[in-house]
């Protein structure tokens, strides 16, 4: 664990540098950016919250349904995507009220913020 650690926090400038170089790929970037930060781009609702994650689009097709039968529970739903074309199936295929965003990167801090965040904290100018 400790070594995992100390690799992660070694690695933490590199993984800023490949965020700030994706900004030049478009729009869709500037979004992502600080979800992938750990930063979340809609405020944290009250009452329970379910998360599920799909890293690549067959995962997030295969969670459409499990989707509906929660929200049918009237029980709020955060997908975080892995990669850009799962992001983009997302937006086109959730239900309205799902709330979407990209995974934070698997830094401790990143993961941190994610985790305790309780609405905005940046937007992309």
């Amino acid at each position: 664990m400790q070594v995992y650690r100390l690799l992660t926090a070694v690695s933490a400038p590199i993984a800023d540098m490949v965020l700030n170089r994706r900004l030049k790929r478009g729009p869709g970037a500037c979004r992502a950016l600080p979800e992938r930060r750990g930063e979340s781009s809609v405020a944290r609702p009250e009452g329970p919250l379910v998360w599920l994650h799909g890293a690549s689009v067959g995962e997030m097709l295969s969670a459409l349904p499990l989707i509906d039968r929660i929200r049918a529970r009237d029980i709020t739903v955060l997908v975080t995507a892995g990669t850009v074309t799962a992001a983009e199936l997302a937006k086109r295929r959730l239900p309205p009220g799902v709330i979407h965003q990209f995974a934070p990167i698997d830094l401790p801090q990143y993961v941190a913020r994610f985790l305790t965040t309780g609405g905005p904290t940046s937007a992309c100018l």
